[in-house]
């Protein structure tokens, strides 16, 4: 989760929920974020906030831990805030490959697929994206990137019989 404090560098930041969903924030110690908005949590830390400091100005983000994957530049474990897409996402981690298949993006959750073609431009906070799933890139098949191969042969074929009739003529 990230939280901003206006003019309070000391208390702003990035900070992990544990799995309870306790987060630990500066002079308030741990602070119950499960089953609350991004604005409820910052709601209630700006008025445990207001014992400290006079009128806080506090912003929060909920970030989600996102494994990226497959055939992407830059595989890894991303924080996501839950306003961008899976597009977005995936060009954190360097962008599909060039044999990756843009059409075909997964998410995985425990190991199980629980959708195959999600959009790029899906929003993550419109999905059912978890922390901790993963975004699959799977590579495009064979035949698909090479199927300019076969094209520029069979191309060449045609072109070497159409000129032997013209020269036997």
């Amino acid at each position: 989760m990230h939280v901003w404090v206006w003019r309070e560098t000391d208390y702003s930041g990035d900070f992990p929920v544990d799995a309870r969903g306790l987060v630990v924030l500066p002079n308030l110690g741990p602070v119950a974020t499960r089953g609350k908005t991004a604005q409820a949590l910052s709601d209630s830390i700006t008025r445990a906030y207001q014992k400290f400091l006079n009128n806080p100005s506090i912003q929060v983000m909920v970030l989600r831990r996102i494994s990226v994957s497959g055939a992407v530049t830059k595989p890894g474990l991303y924080p996501a805030d839950a306003t961008i897409t899976v597009g977005e996402l995936i060009a954190t981690a360097g962008g599909i490959s060039p044999n990756g298949n843009q059409s075909r993006i997964q998410l995985v959750r425990n190991g199980q697929v629980l959708a195959s073609s999600i959009g790029p431009g899906t929003v993550l906070q419109n999905s059912e994206l978890q922390s901790g799933d993963q975004i699959f890139v799977p590579e495009r098949s064979w035949f698909s990137r090479n199927g300019g191969v076969f094209l520029a042969g069979g191309v060449s074929v045609t072109t070497a019989v159409i000129v032997a009739l013209l020269v036997r003529r």
